[in-house]
């Protein structure tokens, strides 16, 4: 098991593997989360290396996560595929906050494309 927490303690991201083999990555706590076959499936990588260059862009702040609040109570955290699409996510009494593992805004215009 592969556990991150991000710098302002807010998020803790965990990777682990199951007696079968599947791996399974998602923050801890909240519903959503991918696997190592999928992400090996989406980029072509072998799914070890696939693995790796999740986590390393997640926690190396190239990846936008999606923070969704409804009624002011954080109910999934996600890591974006399409930051503009989930930025307008929020229905009435939603929210959503998208940043980076650092706890930068996202977009962050200070630091140019990721």
């Amino acid at each position: 098991m592969e556990e991150h927490v991000s710098p302002d303690g807010r998020l803790l991201f965990r990777v682990a593997a199951s007696a079968d083999g599947d791996v399974c990555l998602g923050f801890v706590g909240f519903p959503w989360h991918t696997h190592g076959d999928i992400l090996a499936a989406t980029t072509g990588l072998p799914q070890a290396q696939a693995i790796r260059q999740f986590v390393d862009d997640l926690v190396g702040g190239k990846s936008v996560i999606v923070l969704w609040s409804v009624g002011g109570e954080l109910r999934d955290v996600w890591v974006s595929d399409a930051p503009e699409t989930d930025a307008a996510y929020a229905q009435p009494g939603e929210s959503v906050e998208l940043r980076y593992w650092d706890g930068r805004a996202w977009p962050d215009r200070t630091r140019g494309p990721a």
